[in-house]
Formats: structure tokens, sequence, C-alpha cells
């Protein structure tokens, strides 16, 4: 049976969410290549390669006559995708979500402010669609989810800010996790559409100072909202969530 990517991919995966969970804690030594390649039922080869690619994410270190050792969190590579998703499948991943949304607050108001001033005709055309997703889906959360992401990419998009728009690629998993988890609170999304609504008002009118306020508003609301969801079965969710509708989206 054909494997779909290099073998060492899901033993590798496997391995770090080990480390994260805690099963390999922190200064601890993993089993060995034939205790490892018996569990896998893998080849040295491809075992070898999946701590390499550890070892360069910064979970672990390989030592003569110690073994492959488990790295402190300090040395591990925060922005590394495999790691992110890994952290956020294992209880405490809402602490990764409200780290980025603190990043967010320092970043986006000023993404706004800049898309503001040097949107041209064809950015505030882009924009404008984006918008109109927004407005098209507000009463469907799922769908809203999604246009929310397309909503800020663009933003970053047409701040010109290379580096931003990366980092949105890079945190696309997480930022959606914890949209999808504040719209489940009462109001949450109705409160995040009005803020998507000043935003766009503010940049299609050029007020720089107005559409970072807005932002900034938008990233606060986002950040209380957060604070009212738990961590239950490795997802955000309400303590108690509300009853579920009768009338539900069906995925194709």
């Amino acid at each position: 049976m054909a494997t779909k990517g290099p073998m060492w991919v899901p033993v590798m995966q496997e391995l770090l969410d080990r480390i994260v969970g805690g099963t390999y804690p922190v200064g601890s030594v993993l089993p060995s290549e034939s205790q490892l390649g018996a569990e896998f039922d893998v080849s040295r080869t491809v075992l070898r390669e999946s701590v390499k690619v550890l070892t360069e994410k910064g979970l672990v270190s390989t030592w003569r006559g110690r073994g492959t050792i488990v790295e402190p969190a300090s040395h591990w590579r925060t922005f590394d995708p495999d790691l992110l998703a890994a952290r956020l499948r294992h209880p405490g991943g809402e602490d990764v979500i409200r780290e980025l949304l603190i990043l967010r607050k320092g970043i986006e108001p000023v993404l706004a402010g800049m898309t503001a001033l040097q949107a041209d005709d064809e950015d505030r055309a882009r924009l404008q669609s984006r918008f109109d997703d927004l407005e098209r889906w507000k009463n469907d959360p799922a769908s809203y989810v999604m246009a929310d992401g397309d909503f800020h990419a663009e933003i970053a998009d047409i701040s010109k800010v290379a580096i931003a728009r990366d980092l949105f690629d890079l945190m696309a998993e997480p930022f959606n996790l914890a949209r999808r988890g504040t719209a489940l609170i009462p109001g949450g999304l109705q409160a995040a559409h009005a803020q998507h609504d000043r935003v766009f008002t503010c940049i299609m009118a050029r007020d720089a100072a107005g559409a970072s306020a807005a932002m900034y508003e938008h990233m606060q609301s986002a950040q209380d909202r957060l604070d009212q969801l738990h961590w239950s079965n490795d997802r955000l969710s309400l303590p108690a969530e509300p009853p579920r509708t009768k009338s539900r989206r069906v995925k194709a």
C-alpha cells in the first residue's frame, strides 16, 4: 500500500505530540532506535530523519553516550506550524491563542491604519468583496469564521507588510480556532460583525486613526470573549454551550 508523503512524517508528528503532551517530559531520554523502530515498524533511517526534524524544531538534542534528550520549551521554535498544531491538540492550547491575540493587538491596528491610507481603488474593491462575504454569512457561524479570516488577511495584504501576511498564513489554524470558539458565545458573532463594519467603514473613508482604533477595539473584544471560554476535549467551548438550533448547515 502506497504511503502518503515521507515515512518519517507521521513518526515525527507522533513523537512531537508525545513531547508536547508530556509523555516524554523535559530532560527525559527518548526510547532507543531499536525500541522506536519496533513500535513504529520503521527503519533506523526513518527514525533518524524524524529525530533530525525534531532537533531542527528545537524539541530535542542528541548527545553521544546519552541519547536523544527532550529540550525545555524555551528552546522550541515557537512559530513552527507542526509545533503549534500539537500545542493546540493538548490542554493548555488556549494559552497559544491568548498569546497570539496579544500579538495581533500590537500588529493589526497598525495594519488597518496603513490600509486606510494607502489602499488604491483595486485594493478597496477587494476589501469590499471581503466585507460583502461577511455580510452574506453573518448568520452562519461556520461560514462567517472563514470570511472573517479572509477579511483580516486582505487588510494585511493591502498594507504591503509581507511579514504580516506570512504570519497570518502561519497562524491560520489557531486564529480560526479562536474564531470558532468565540462565535459560540451568545451575541459574539453579532458583536464581531459590528466591529468589522466599523473597521471597514473607517478604511473606506481613509480614516487611518479611526481604522486603527476600531481594529484595536475588535482585538480587545475578541480577547474578552476568549476569556469566557475554556479548553474541553481538546477544543475551545463554552462552560455551558447554548442549545443547538434545528437549522444547521450541512457540510458538503
